[in-house]
């Protein structure tokens, strides 16, 4: 029992020892204060000098005026002097005494005085204003918007005028007390100034109907009508005040977010708390200036701001619209918001230049653009006055109290607001994202490639293991996968890999690959036998143009005759296309002539290649052709009489087109070739978009199956969407945007294929854009087609039809992601490079099972069951086997006798055996020796010179009664000595795990031991 309860204290008496507990407390933390509520001035916080020698430092300065440490004393301030000459009038006046003429006289009581006492006090100013507010009219239109006018009219006939306004504002201004109390507040003078007069006047009287001045919950600054207005008070002409009460202002009562019980109360506003107001900085010029409404929990007494992002998931949609900032921007740690026009322009800035500091600029240019036009308008009205005009309000400090965020502070709100999972729609961009890519299919080809320019992005790439970008296109050119690897090895981006392969919609029959047949046996095991490879066609070129010098004067025309050599256009394409361009319907009207030099120009492929499809050429017919182009551009010829030179040397430079390396290149083309045919017929290869009605030359466009070119394109984009030398989290979700949306934009261009010309839908749409995407964010688009049906429409009549729908989470992780995840799993990989891990569900059959040895009759088995088969099999002269077990298949029969057999990888090992001395090469089991030498002859050289080390090799008990059975695969005594023996080069003593028993027993060696389990322990050598 404590001390409290030994008091036996009353709740009543409780609550009031807290109640003076917390009251001690405030006064503690506050401070001593003034008669004016003001902190009084206390040398320790407030002088410098005084300060300074608190914690030993010498300040070189005055003290402050108020400090009573300075030379001659404190100064006193305005307020104490005005304190002590009132408090001496007072003296004297108490002091005076009182003449008999004024005692008792009724010199003041005249009728004038009393009518005066007794009549009503003069009206509120807000009974002054009556030109600011007529009438409201609402407009309802199809599109459930409204259309509010400028006028207001009041419930009681008592309106407010921007005259009165103004008139109010300005003597706010002219009063010392309140310029030094918010001098150093962030929001200007005029503003603050404004909105104390609208708390005082507007908001707390309860005749004053506040939705007659209000907006929704914005109230715009009104100008003055019949006056000119001082520079102070038209600088706020235009600028927004939002009152942010959602009990008052739209009567809705929010529930708890946190406990999802109790409901949120109103407490403090934090004008009326600390007299500040709230910035929310949009592309509009000045920000917005909001009065936040404290709210408080009624049961778990929670305080949240009414403009978090909690609190505004849990409006409407007609009520959270009206404060003009996305939810998941709304952070709670952050002294500013971002407006939707800002958010909504930033956010196609960023995931392609990641350029924060641009967008800080473009914040502070709309802001002095802003001002620059509030100056011109004022000394407008003033032109044609004879009295010299006010100077105007300066621009930074003033009109500017508050500078918009800087880049960093953009670039961290971004990062922060990708991971906010407080939308309408319950999910993050972040996670979106992923799970859009994740929702990738592919139903006949992929092509994967690495690059790696990306890894620029990341700032440190070294430290995290970044060293190139795997990447997966599919046949409708969508990025499938993106991961971060530390290398190109296929076991780096086996996890990924395997991963995309598990998906139930991906099932390609076609890989392309940037190195086939390379790592032909990691793909045939990864997603099958039955998958074709082919080589890109992108890399195939690149390896010969690599090769070229590019100065060169035929540079251009060896390419295109390069090109050539591989694929040809399909003739009919051709044709059509060539019939446009005579007719000048895809451009203007091109000559024979025209035609050939826009042939031989790179504008023929920008423009033209989409209207054409391309037909590989047979193998044989394309290492004539290559051959026949390898003579036309070389210099020199070893046979000129059949093989002569055609080429020529620049004549700037006197060099060659080709280098060193052209022709070995070109013979390693020419074994490649097989590996480049199309897989499919050209029907199947192509889809083709039919032409806009608006189209005049009616030619259609073709995309191709094969998803290298789109990837390819990513590629170049993926290098700028992070910029250079960001965080991990922040690149990462500028990556996962970028790749998103160029899904989303390969997906539109695909849909257009659907849009036959009878389509009313296409014919609104402008030729030109038709491939721009109209929404990114499906999620929301499904979230209003929810609304839309709670609110009674039909399902075949929804706002959003066609949208992509988000799979569920499958575990898939992206770019840097996906490489945290290995370096901190740390899977192993098989033979081929695949992927252990239990996720990718791969079990190592390829390697041999464990094995535990057993040296009491040397023996070794997979398990302690066939140890204990084999022991019984000794003693008994029997062969008992384990259940459910399956006895090792043979690998070698030589003669049907029993031999010793050679792991796959024994080379390695002899050759480290033929370093060691003769007499660490020999058996030191006599059994084994018995039934290996008769057959000696039927060996190898190496298995008879070579025998394995650290293990037994007898004839299992089996081999007696089944002559023709031979031995099982070599096995290892524990996995550190298999990890040994496999490694190419090893020097020194083996090692052994600490549960081996060679390990064990080289241990009792050291410590002196000479019996384990009753029997001789070998040395090292002998074992």
């Amino acid at each position: 029992m404590g001390p409290q309860s030994q008091r036996r204290l009353t709740l009543t008496g409780r609550t009031h020892l807290l109640q003076s507990q917390s009251h001690r407390k405030k006064h503690k933390s506050t401070g001593q204060q003034t008669l004016f509520g003001d902190r009084a001035f206390d040398p320790l916080k407030d002088c410098e000098v005084c300060k300074g020698r608190l914690v030993g430092r010498d300040v070189h300065r005055a003290h402050h005026r108020l400090c009573y440490n300075k030379r001659g004393g404190a100064a006193q301030s305005t307020a104490a002097m005005e304190i002590q000459k009132e408090e001496k009038r007072l003296q004297v006046l108490f002091a005076t005494p009182l003449t008999e003429s004024e005692k008792c006289s009724g010199k003041y009581l005249t009728k004038e005085a009393v009518a005066g006492c007794f009549e009503p006090k003069p009206a509120s100013f807000a009974a002054k204003l009556t030109s600011f507010a007529a009438t409201t009219t609402i407009r309802q239109t199809t599109t459930a918007t409204t259309e509010i006018t400028a006028t207001i009219a009041s419930s009681n006939n008592n309106t407010i005028s921007g005259d009165d306004l103004c008139t109010t504002v300005t003597e706010t201004l002219q009063d010392p007390a309140f310029i030094e109390s918010h001098k150093s507040n962030r929001a200007p003078l005029p503003m603050l100034a404004f909105a104390k007069v609208v708390v005082e006047k507007i908001i707390r009287p309860k005749h004053m109907t506040t939705h007659d001045y209000f907006d929704g919950i914005t109230m715009t600054v009104p100008p003055a009508k019949t006056k000119l207005m001082g520079p102070e008070c038209h600088s706020t002409v235009g600028q927004k005040l939002l009152f942010v009460d959602w009990n008052s202002m739209c009567g809705t009562r929010i529930a708890c977010p946190r406990c999802k019980n109790g409901t949120l109360n109103n407490d403090r506003t934090n004008i009326s708390k600390n007299k500040m107001l709230f910035p929310i900085f949009a592309l509009e010029g000045p920000p917005m200036w909001c009065m936040i409404m404290s709210l408080t929990c009624t049961c778990c007494k929670s305080q949240l701001n009414a403009n978090s992002s909690d609190v505004l998931c849990q409006l409407p949609a007609h009520v959270r619209n009206s404060y003009p900032v996305e939810t998941k921007c709304s952070l709670d740690n952050k002294n500013s918001h971002l407006g939707k026009t800002a958010t909504n322009a930033f956010d196609l800035l960023m995931p392609t230049c990641g350029n924060g500091d641009l967008c800080s600029r473009l914040l502070c240019h709309s802001v002095n653009r802003s001002h620059a036009d509030r100056v011109a308008e004022c000394y407008s009205t003033h032109v044609n006055l004879e009295e010299e005009p006010p100077p105007y309000v300066e621009n930074i400090g003033y009109y500017v109290a508050c500078c918009p965020p800087l880049g960093d502070s953009i670039r961290d709100a971004y990062d922060a607001a990708s991971s906010n999972s407080n939308t309408p729609y319950g999910i993050s961009d972040h996670d979106r994202h992923v799970r859009e890519i994740q929702a990738v299919s592919c139903q006949l080809s992929f092509a994967q490639n690495h690059t790696h320019e990306v890894c620029k992005n990341y700032f440190q790439k070294r430290r995290i293991g970044a060293n190139a970008l795997w990447d997966v296109a599919t046949e409708t050119g969508a990025i499938a996968s993106a991961a971060l690897v530390p290398s190109t090895k296929a076991s780096d981006f086996a996890h990924a890999a395997m991963s995309l392969t598990r998906r139930p919609t991906f099932q390609p029959s076609v890989m392309h690959s940037d190195a086939w047949p390379a790592k032909s046996d990691f793909w045939n095991a990864t997603c099958g036998n039955e998958l074709q490879g082919r080589l890109g066609l992108f890399h195939f070129i690149q390896r010969m143009t690599r090769t070229l010098k590019k100065n060169h004067i035929d540079h251009f025309q060896s390419i295109t005759s390069l090109l050539n050599c591989i694929c040809a256009c399909n003739n009919e394409d051709h044709d059509n296309l060539l019939q446009a361009l005579k007719e000048g319907t895809l451009s203007t009207k091109h000559s024979d002539e025209d035609t050939l030099d826009l042939k031989a120009s790179i504008l023929f492929r920008q423009r033209c290649n989409k209207y054409l499809r391309k037909e590989s050429r047979p193998t044989h017919v394309l290492c004539g052709m290559l051959d026949d182009w390898f003579d036309r551009f070389k210099c020199t010829a070893s046979d000129p009489s059949t093989q002569p030179a055609r080429g020529r040397k620049d004549p700037l430079t006197g060099e060659t087109l080709f280098t060193a390396d052209t022709k070995p290149t070109l013979e390693e083309c020419k074994k490649k070739a097989c590996f480049i045919q199309d897989p499919l017929p050209l029907e199947q290869m192509y889809d083709v978009v039919l032409p806009s009605q608006n189209s005049p030359h009616q030619l259609k466009e073709c995309i191709s199956h094969c998803g290298e070119s789109c990837l390819e394109s990513f590629h170049l984009m993926l290098a700028h969407f992070g910029n250079c030398g960001m965080r991990s989290t922040l690149a990462n979700n500028l990556n996962l945007t970028g790749t998103a949306r160029f899904n989303l934009a390969t997906c539109h261009r695909r849909r257009l294929i659907t849009l036959t010309p009878e389509n009313t839908a296409r014919k609104k749409i402008p030729a030109a854009c038709e491939s721009v995407v109209c929404f990114f964010n499906h999620s929301e688009l499904a979230y209003i087609n929810s609304i839309a049906i709670q609110a009674g429409a039909s399902k075949d009549n929804l706002p959003f039809p066609s949208l992509e729908t988000l799979p569920p989470d499958n575990g898939e992780r992206f770019f840097s992601e996906c490489l945290d995840w290995m370096k901190t799993t740390k899977p192993r990989n098989d033979d081929l490079g695949r992927c252990l891990c239990t996720d990718c569900g791969i079990k190592q059959t390829e390697e041999e099972p464990e094995m535990d040895v057993s040296l009491q009759h040397g023996h070794c088995y997979p398990n302690n069951q066939w140890q204990q088969a084999a022991h019984a099999a000794t003693t008994t002269g029997t062969t008992t086997e384990p259940e459910n077990q399956k006895k090792p298949e043979p690998t070698v029969a030589v003669h049907q006798q029993p031999t010793m057999t050679v792991h796959p990888i024994e080379p390695a090992l002899a050759d480290r055996m033929q370093r060691r001395p003769q007499d660490q090469q020999q058996q030191t089991n006599q059994h084994s020796q018995q039934i290996v030498q008769p057959h000696q002859h039927h060996q190898h050289q190496h298995e008879q010179q070579f025998p394995m080390p650290c293990m037994q090799t007898p004839c299992p008990p089996w081999i007696a009664t089944h002559p023709t059975t031979v031995m099982p695969p070599t096995i290892y005594c524990c996995g550190r000595y298999r990890g040994w023996v496999n490694t190419p080069g090893c020097r020194g003593r083996p090692p052994h795990d600490g549960h081996c028993q060679f390990q064990l027993r080289r241990r009792m060696n050291q410590s002196g031991g000479q019996q384990l389990n009753g029997q001789h322990n070998p040395s090292w050598h002998q074992l």
